[in-house]
């Protein structure tokens, strides 16, 4: 097990070096974000896929406006597959917890990412 995040990625890195070091900051601070959003005051803060999938989402808005898809993709993130694998290489390298029933495929019924984050900057009459 790790000693700290920054270990934690660099051990991932050298097994699986499909995305860049900071989608896997972005993702734990996308964790935080979505727990505040979707779990305020509750003792139990395990999320749902779809939930830390739309704060991924929602951070990537608050953080890079109209360029969020572009950032997101430049770090190798493109859809909910590949927030479900990012997640899944923090759950091995024993950053993210799991519960009994979570599973990737979680990840692959998900809203196109591209819509979402597109979905602010559509002019109205052509949405």
């Amino acid at each position: 097990m790790s000693h700290s995040f920054e270990d934690a990625v660099n051990s991932i890195m050298r097994k699986h070096d499909e995305f860049a070091p900071d989608a896997y900051d972005f993702l734990r601070q996308a964790l935080d974000t979505a727990i505040h959003q979707y779990k305020k005051g509750e003792e139990n803060r395990h999320l749902s896929a779809e939930e830390l999938y739309m704060g991924v989402c929602y951070l990537a808005l608050e953080e890079f406006g109209p360029l969020a898809r572009a950032v997101l993709q430049y770090w190798g993130i493109n859809d909910g597959r590949d927030v479900g694998k990012i997640v899944f290489y923090l759950i091995e390298a024993g950053v993210f917890g799991k519960q009994e029933d979570d599973s990737i495929e979680q990840f692959y019924r998900l809203p196109k990412m591209a819509n979402i984050l597109d979905a602010p900057y559509v002019p109205q009459h052509c949405a």
